[in-house]
């Protein structure tokens, strides 16, 4: 089940800043990444979720989609936790995590409320998820249109199909990654695992 290769980061179409209805569809492990900024290299564990606009369409028809990337962290000021408490409603409790607790794949195929504002970025136009918050009452959210995809850098949850779908750009992100490496070289003692197991408390936001 291959997936579309939409802009990543945003559609070519640019969603209308304001608030939207949003439906994930995918989530995906980047693995550790590097970054700069200021002058300053860092490197951090870097996830991608994507969401369907049902309410904004292209000229095929079919639904705008944006993504954003989160580092991979439960700290207190991590924007990745932020958005999951308001987006569920309530705030995380220290029994959500690690083994038996919260899994970031049960966000996939839920609606959410996306704030979406515009920037400039390489000479055009892009959306950008500037907040996530709990569905409004009275909303129904729709099943996703495009097929639901999970991907995680460790063998028991690494789907081909759904890598092959990727952009080259995120294929390109993603085997450049120590996990990426270490799982082909049939490792796993470098990898984070998946839902709360190896997030790293320690990145501030």
């Amino acid at each position: 089940m291959h997936l579309p290769k939409p802009e990543e980061g945003g559609s070519f179409t640019p969603i209308p800043p304001g608030t939207h209805l949003g439906v994930c569809y995918r989530v995906i492990d980047l693995g550790t990444q590097m970054s700069n900024f200021q002058g300053e290299t860092k490197t951090a564990h870097k996830i991608m979720i994507s969401w369907e606009i049902p309410e904004e369409r292209n000229e095929k028809g079919d639904p705008l989609v944006c993504s954003k990337f989160y580092t991979w962290s439960m700290h207190e000021k991590a924007t990745l936790r932020h958005h999951l408490e308001a987006w569920r409603g309530k705030a995380f409790e220290d029994k959500d995590f690690g083994p038996g607790g919260f899994d970031i794949r049960n966000v996939i195929g839920k609606g959410c409320m996306l704030t979406i504002s515009e920037e400039m970025r390489d000479g055009r136009l892009r959306s950008s998820v500037a907040g996530v918050g709990k569905v409004m009452k009275g909303l129904s959210v729709p099943e996703p249109h495009n097929p639901t995809a999970y991907l995680w850098i460790i063998p028991d949850y690494w789907d081909p199909e759904v890598f092959s779908g990727l952009s080259d750009k995120m294929r390109d992100m993603i085997r450049a990654s120590p996990e990426y490496k270490s799982m082909m070289q049939n490792s796993t003692t470098a990898t984070n695992g998946h839902g709360h197991d190896g997030m790293n408390d320690d990145i501030p936001f």
